[in-house]
């Protein structure tokens, strides 16, 4: 049932009989009680289990069914002219249950807390790359649904998705143009993002044009981000040798090396044993005449391994985030309609809005440390997030 849909369909009918006027909060709330007392009075003197088995007889079940109608359609309206989002509204007051009343027997089926969990949808731009459902899982481990966007003429594009069953979308382009497939991408990215304003939204393309779309769904608050795709062996083909090149470098050393050997023990005997003495000499450095420059060959060499350790810290260095781009994550968070409940959540708000989603782990708990400190939000022992007002 499409709540949204049915609210706009009320309004309608209202308007359609010229009922708006009359149907204000108070008016509407007071109706509701009406009809809830009428449902109750089909069941005032019936006993507990003669109540159970009302529904046995047809004419009664219908009598319930109208007047449960009656009650959730007034219910409905009043949220509707209320300004309430039926769905958040549920969604907190479900956490606020299960803290009020924590489960006395664990290891029950799953409660409100973890149906609470924000889906994740990822959309692909299958014309820019094509990942398989393995790929996808690497990339967004809590990949809820995916959608492919591809062309007409690309062919067997679920053939390796049977990870995300009925909940992989096929997106064929309507017609071929110029970013035509992109503009299809921001045409689902609204409908998803309007139907499930809590979901995560994660982009999977290496094309940079989605940039500006995406920073302004951040800007509106929803947790939406892009992620690029390398094919492993696109990357193993660059950083492997090919076989001709192997070749060559091998009959280079064959052809090199037995001619420097004869020559190599007497002329830099005396240098190693007055330098390394456990060293054996290589055949490129034996061919060399003892030269002055040669003699400060061990000298030259130290200098690689002075300069590992300042690589190795830089790499080590943690991340300092900028005070524009901190500002960005407060605003952004401040103004969002949908503010995290959950740590979870707010890692993947802030991930989605630091180094164009591309933030490690260690920079994003920084972040997230940082707005505690900052008191823009709390967090409790079980991962409870509050942002205060």
């Amino acid at each position: 049932m499409d709540l949204v849909l049915l609210q706009k369909s009320l309004r309608q009918f209202a308007a359609e009989r010229e009922w708006e006027p009359f149907h204000t909060p108070k008016n509407l709330a007071m109706a509701l009680m009406v009809e809830a007392a009428e449902l109750a009075e089909i069941f005032q003197w019936m006993t507990p289990e003669q109540s159970q088995n009302a529904h046995g007889d047809k004419v009664v079940q219908e009598h319930i069914g109208d007047e449960v109608a009656d009650v959730l359609l007034y219910l409905l309206q009043l949220a509707d002219h209320s300004a309430i989002d039926l769905k958040r509204a549920v969604g907190r007051k479900l956490v606020k249950n299960a803290k009020k009343h924590p489960p006395v027997k664990p290891g029950l089926p799953i409660g409100p807390m973890a149906l609470l969990d924000a889906p994740t949808h990822v959309l692909v731009d299958w014309e820019n790359v094509q990942p398989k459902d393995k790929d996808i899982l690497a990339l967004v481990p809590g990949a809820t649904h995916v959608w492919i966007f591809h062309g007409k003429t690309q062919k067997k594009v679920d053939a390796h998705q049977a990870a995300f069953g009925d909940n992989l979308t096929l997106i064929p382009i309507t017609r071929a143009g110029k970013n035509a497939l992109d503009f299809h991408l921001s045409f689902y990215m609204g409908y998803i993002t309007s139907r499930h304003p809590e979901a995560r939204i994660v982009v999977i393309s290496n094309d940079q044009g989605y940039g500006p779309m995406l920073a302004h769904a951040q800007d509106l608050g929803f947790v939406a981000s892009q992620l690029g795709f390398a094919k492993p062996a696109a990357v193993a083909r660059k950083t492997a040798p090919s076989k001709p090149v192997a070749k060559a470098a091998a009959k280079r050393v064959a052809t090199k090396a037995p001619a420097a050997a004869p020559k190599a023990a007497p002329a830099r005997k005396p240098v190693v044993a007055a330098s390394q003495p456990a060293a054996a000499p290589s055949p490129k450095t034996a061919q060399a005449k003892p030269t002055a420059a040669t003699k400060k060959a061990p000298a030259k060499k130290a200098a690689p391994t002075k300069a590992a350790p300042k690589a190795v810290a830089a790499k080590a260095a943690p991340v300092l985030l900028a005070d524009a781009d901190y500002a960005h994550v407060v605003k952004s968070l401040q103004k969002s309609k949908n503010k995290p409940t959950r740590k979870a959540r707010l890692q993947g708000l802030v991930r989605s809005l630091v180094a164009g989603g591309k933030a490690d782990d260690s920079t994003v708990e920084a972040v997230v440390a940082r707005l505690v400190a900052d008191r823009h939000v709390a967090i409790d022992a079980k991962g409870a997030v509050s942002v205060p007002a």
